[in-house]
């Protein structure tokens, strides 16, 4: 798994948690992700003690240094806060907080989410 995939995978486990409590859809999501990244075992299990033990997210901004590959995390973020139907509030103060230490300008953050919006088919 490369870093950019690690990072990812490090923030979603993050977002899940962000409201206390991970729904049918994230989990859902999550595995779909892990399946598209053609995840090992091991890398499964990675991702399972992550689940258990949230992952720290200090180093972030470090393991992913082009812009490109921050803002496609952000965008998966998003999008998984978003696979619910609903976003709470922990969600979108971890949000901000993650863009923040990914360089992400708050305006670039809020064209991220009605991106996200328009995909899902829903009304920005």
């Amino acid at each position: 798994m490369e870093n950019r995939e690690r990072a990812l995978l490090k923030g979603l486990v993050q977002l899940i948690w962000a409201d206390g409590e991970v729904s049918e859809e994230e989990r859902l999501m999550l595995g779909g992700i892990l399946s598209e990244l053609g995840s090992s075992a091991a890398e499964i299990e990675e991702v399972g003690r992550m689940m258990v033990e949230p992952p720290s997210l200090e180093d972030l901004r470090e393991k992913v240094p082009d812009e490109e590959s921050r803002r496609e995390i952000m965008k998966l973020l998003v999008a998984m806060a978003m696979a619910d139907g609903r976003v709470e509030t922990s969600e979108i103060r971890f949000l901000d907080r993650l863009a923040e230490r990914l360089e992400i300008p708050s305006a670039e953050l809020e064209t991220l989410k009605e991106q996200t919006l328009r995909v899902m088919g829903r009304d920005a």
